[in-house]
Formats: structure tokens, C-alpha cells, sequence
């Protein structure tokens, strides 16, 4: 008998990446959520094709012997976790809380059914702390005898999910709901220290100690880098990722922040530079993936959350100030947020414009984004404020960014 997998959450992160892993590696990998469409055509075919792509072409992997479970039954759902041997969710944040009583049910028909085994949950989520968060969520919904075998035998494993699947457009969509397209890249970090048990040997899953590196590598090197090239692309007006990251003026403040970001986990953890420059030169190749077609609209949507005290951008601020890191150039990319106009239906970035309307940009990186005790971030941020609405360009932004780099310099005697 197989090996069960129970994917919770069946969008491009569960379908193009995660179930991917552990369907190659033998497991029936069962995907549940709550969109009917995927659902069904996933019980239908029992496969579906993953488009591997990238400027040389494209290439296909057909992921096999998999199936779908409804996220809206939540005794089905509950079931098919208490069958799993091993689960993930990659959901987004907002919805943890809505499937904590879900995956409390399932450890509860697990206990039922005679299953005392260790139990591990990847949780696939950006998100600072989400083994504490979901901890917290499913631990109110347990009796005292399932919340003992919740913390001795459940391991809520975080991950580092850096492979980038986009958005499928709503007409390829339309044609085939199982359509996902991803790039090349296939290595998920998971923290070996919080696994109970053995995680299974696949191939591109990396358990790995000291993990606090891994996620702030993720958050405040990688998608904060994303998210910069992003809103300085759309300043400049491109509309796809590839397009800003080909510009040099985008690039080198990229690159720079990158720079910053590795400098304080360098410090923080000990990491020599040396072992995380790879990391920053294939991000910046990885961005320039044509194929991807990942645009600035989708990677830079609510910026509520992305400018929230402990996410990509005010977040890296605080983390490289804490370091004594000065976040010269991560600040350009957390002010060009603020002139970030988002799309159709994107209420976190319609809830931060009215934010500043009323209170000021300064007051909402003081309070939400949590930069009150980093007064030279707020300067920084206030000075390219400046070059952005006098419309000067992102070039006059580099130079801003360099004046104060001068000035930092000088005033630590360095020049």
C-alpha cells in the first residue's frame, strides 16, 4: 500500500510544488480544498502536468496517482488527514485560522482510529512564526487527551518555500483548472529541529537545523527582494518582473538590498558572507525568467501585509537595524510600496493608501509596520518619498540611496 500525502491547499504552491515532492517520491498525494473545479478534475484524471519553464524553453512533469478532497466537507477533510502519514498546508496566512479545526479533527480520528505514530505538518506559509501560530490555533480546538498526542508526537515543521509559481491567468484557467506553471528551481529547506520522528528521504526536501536563518533568508533577502523589484518596476512602468529586473538602475538597488539583508544574517547567525552570495546572484538570475510571467501586479498585491512589522519589507528594516545593518536601499523598495496603486480587488493595498491619506506615511511605518525605535529608517524613507512624488526616476533614487550611503560613511569615520 502506498505512502498517503495530504496536501491542504490545492492552489499553484500545493499543486505546482509541494505535491510535486512527495508524488515522485511514490506517495498517493491527496489535495484538499475548497475550490470544486480542481477538486473534480483531480478525481477525474487522477494526474495532472506541471510546465517547468524558463528563457530555454519549456518542459513537462506529469505528477501521477493523485486525487482531491473537498475542502467544504470538513468531516471528509478531517478524514483525509487522519489517513496521511505525513501533511502540508500552503494555504496563505489569512486562512490558518479556518483549517486549525479542521487538522484538530483529523489528530482526533487519528487518535480514534489507533494512530499514536509521529505525525509531521510542513507548514508551506510566508510567514514569520507559523509553527507558533497554528500551534496555538489547533491546540484550542483539542480534548486533553488529543492535545497530549498533539505535543508529543505532532511536529509542525516550518518550510522556506522558495520556488516561484505565478498566478495562472482566469483564461488558461478557464480551459483547465489544473494548470500550473513553475520555474526550474526545486528545493524546499524544512526545520529538522521541529520534526517528530522521521521526515521520508525525497529528493529536494532538505531538513535542516538552525532554521531561523532559512526563514529570514526567505522573508527578508528573497521576497523582499522580489517585492522591491516589483514596486520600483511599477513605478517605472513594467509591468513584468523580468522587465524591472533587466533594468540596471532596478537591478543594482535589488542587488544592494539583497546586500544588506545577507550582511545582517550574517551577524545574526554566523553564516559566513561567502555562503549566502550564491543565493543572492541566482535569485537575481531567477527573477529574469521570461517564461515565468510573473508580473509587479501580483508580486507586490497587499501591501498591508507586506509592510507589516514582521514581513518582507519593514520587517527586513528592523531585522538589518537590529543588526546594526543601516537598510539603506531595503527602504527605497518599503517607500516605493506606499505609491503602489494594486489592481482590481486588492484590499490590502486600497486599506494602506487610505491609511496614509488619513495618518501619514510616517505614522504607518511607526505603527504597522513597526519602526518606531528605527528613527534613521524613517529618514531614509521620507528622503526618497521626496525623489518619488517630485517625479525624478529610479536612477535619482539610486543617487539618493548612495548620498546617504556617503553620509552613513562619513559619519562613521569610514571615508
Amino acid at each position: 500500500m502506498k505512502n498517503i500525502f495530504a496536501q491542504y491547499g490545492a492552489g499553484n504552491i500545493g499543486r505546482g510544488f509541494i505535491g510535486p515532492l512527495f508524488a515522485r517520491a511514490g506517495y498517493e498525494a491527496r489535495f484538499i480544498d475548497i475550490d470544486k473545479n480542481i477538486i473534480e478534475a483531480l478525481n477525474s484524471r487522477k494526474s495532472y502536468t506541471v510546465e517547468i519553464v524558463s528563457n530555454e524553453g519549456t518542459a513537462y512533469e506529469t505528477v501521477e496517482g493523485v486525487s482531491g478532497v473537498y475542502g467544504g466537507d470538513p468531516g471528509a477533510a478531517a478524514g483525509a488527514i487522519a489517513q496521511a502519514d505525513c501533511m502540508a498546508t500552503a494555504v496563505g496566512a489569512n486562512i490558518l485560522p479556518r483549517i486549525a479545526p479542521v487538522i484538530a479533527e483529523g489528530l482526533r480520528l487519528r487518535l480514534k482510529n489507533g494512530r499514536t505514530d509521529p505525525f509531521n505538518i510542513i507548514i508551506c506559509e510566508n510567514l514569520m512564526d507559523a509553527d507558533q501560530l497554528l500551534r496555538g490555533l489547533i491546540d484550542g480546538y483539542l480534548d486533553e487527551e488529543a492535545r497530549g498526542y498533539f505535543h508529543d508526537a505532532v511536529g509542525l515543521v516550518e518550510a522556506s518555500i522558495g520556488r516561484m509559481v505565478p498566478v495562472i491567468s482566469p483564461e488558461d484557467r478557464a480551459k483547465d483548472p489544473l494548470r500550473v506553471r513553475a520555474e526550474q528551481y526545486c528545493e524546499l529547506p524544512v526545520d529538522a529541529e521541529a520534526v517528530k520522528g522521521a521526515l521520508p528521504e525525497i529528493q529536494g526536501l532538505h531538513p535542516e537545523a538552525g532554521f531561523g536563518f532559512y526563514i529570514r533568508r526567505k522573508l527578508f533577502l528573497h521576497n523582499m527582494s522580489h517585492a522591491l523589484t516589483a514596486y520600483l518596476g511599477s513605478l517605472t512602468g513594467y509591468e513584468h518582473i523580468w522587465e524591472a529586473i533587466g533594468d540596471p538602475y532596478i537591478r543594482l538597488m535589488a542587488q544592494r538590498a539583497m546586500l544588506e539583508s545577507a550582511a545582517a544574517l550574517s551577524i545574526t547567525y554566523g553564516v559566513p558572507m561567502e555562503g549566502i552570495m550564491p543565493h543572492i546572484s541566482d535569485l537575481l538570475l531567477r527573477y529574469g525568467n521570461r517564461a515565468l510571467g510573473d508580473t509587479a501586479a501580483r508580486v507586490g498585491a497587499d501591501t498591508y501585509r507586506k509592510l507589516g512589522a514582521r514581513d518582507r519589507l519593514a520587517g527586513a528594516a528592523s531585522f538589518c537595524g537590529e543588526a546594526g545593518v543601516e537598510p539603506v536601499y531595503i527602504c527605497a523598495g518599503l517607500t516605493a510600496a506606499f505609491f503602489f496603486a494594486g489592481g482590481p480587488g486588492d484590499i490590502g493595498t486600497a486599506k494602506i493608501l487610505e491609511m496614509v491619506k488619513n495618518s501619514g506615511m510616517d505614522a504607518v511605518l511607526r505603527e504597522h509596520g513597526g519602526l518606531a525605535a528605527h528613527e534613521p529608517a524613517l529618514g531614509y524613507a521620507a528622503r526618497y518619498a521626496g525623489v518619488i512624488k517630485a517625479g525624478k526616476g529610479i536612477p535619482c533614487l539610486l543617487d539618493e540611496a548612495e548620498t546617504i550611503t556617503r553620509e552613513i560613511l562619513r559619519r562613521k569615520n569610514v571615508v
